[in-house]
């Protein structure tokens, strides 16, 4: 009965798995579309950069939807089953089962992900993106899904129903995702403050602006200081993702800098917000004219990835920390109707 009960599992995730890759190879075919569109305009590569980057953060919207069940209900449902006090009556220490669970659900989530791989290479060849942009993008996607399993890997530890858990593990995703940029956002209307900016902008003379000419202007303004409330999105996925691309020079020559894709925006984006307050911000000169500020040419480089991913390999590790904790035998207390054998 075991084993037939093995073959029908097996075979649900390989119809899971074909499914999976159906999807996304018919996706990365819609996204073809356009680009083959844009071929008669001659402007292939920027169309398929823009592609690339939607169909990138779809896949890592997958991906957050489907790791929660590989791991959310893997402690509590091999309870209610009755075949975790097997495991812990071996000799098997608490952090091997621990372990054994994360690395099965983490294995699970990367055939899912390679098989999303050859729905992104054909759009990635089209829009010329580098190699080393490519690999950082999919090795964050790999680092998150590794911290997303062990998220709810300490959640199904410390819940006695299964389907408790894997709400709580989407709850976690759906907040960190979604609730927490709304946040973000909102925070807006209550961080105004005045404050003294710099203002440079083109000179003005009694016959007029000067257009070759760049003079610095002090004045007090309304600034919203988002910065302040940025923390919030430190472990957005998204942001995350858009780390790795190249920053969008804040003067374009349009030449030998890539094309602009939706997460090259999301980084620039991020990177104003860190530095709302900053000068640069106010820079309406060019860097040909006389005077201009040469060292506000660029907002500040305050990436966010440290402080993102640590926080995720910090709840990742806490929670492996807690699911071994909860399975150190012996039991000293158990919650009502809890299985043992």
């Amino acid at each position: 009965m075991n084993q037939r009960l093995e073959r029908i599992r097996s075979k649900r995730w390989f119809i899971a798995l074909g499914v999976w890759t159906l999807v996304l190879l018919g996706i990365g075919a819609l996204g073809l579309g356009p680009t083959m569109l844009a071929a008669s305009w001659g402007d292939v590569e920027s169309t398929a950069a823009v592609i690339f980057s939607l169909q990138l953060i779809l896949v890592l919207f997958a991906m957050l939807m489907v790791v929660p069940a590989l791991s959310a209900g893997s402690i509590n449902g091999d309870r209610t089953a009755g075949t975790l006090a097997t495991l812990q009556a071996s000799l098997i220490s608490a952090l091997e089962i621990v372990l054994g669970k994360l690395l099965a659900g983490f294995l699970t989530g990367m055939a899912f992900l390679v098989l999303a791989l050859p729905s992104l290479i054909p759009i990635a060849l089209l829009g010329r993106i580098g190699p080393l942009y490519f690999f950082s993008c999919v090795m964050v996607i790999v680092l998150l899904t590794l911290c997303v399993t062990a998220v709810g890997l300490g959640l199904s530890a410390v819940t006695n129903r299964q389907l408790g858990s894997v709400v709580l593990a989407y709850a976690v995703v759906f907040g960190v995702t979604v609730v927490l940029p709304f946040t973000w956002a909102s925070s807006a209307f209550f961080l105004e403050q005045d404050r003294e900016v710099t203002r440079y902008s083109y000179a003005v003379s009694d016959s007029g602006r000067d257009p070759d000419r760049c003079e610095a202007y002090t004045d007090t303004r309304s600034v919203v200081r988002v910065d302040l409330s940025l923390p919030l999105l430190w472990g957005n996925p998204v942001v995350l993702l858009a780390e790795p691309s190249p920053s969008i020079p804040a003067w374009s020559s349009g030449e030998d800098e890539g094309n602009v894709d939706v997460l090259r925006l999301i980084k620039t984006g991020m990177r104003y917000a860190a530095t709302v307050t900053h000068p640069a911000h106010e820079n309406e000169c060019r860097p040909h004219m006389e005077g201009y500020p040469e060292h506000l040419a660029q907002v500040p480089n305050r990436p966010v990835w440290p402080m993102g991913m640590g926080l995720w390999l910090l709840a990742g590790a806490g929670s492996v920390a807690i699911a071994t904790w909860r399975l150190a035998v012996p039991i000293k207390r158990l919650g009502p109707g809890t299985r043992i054998a």
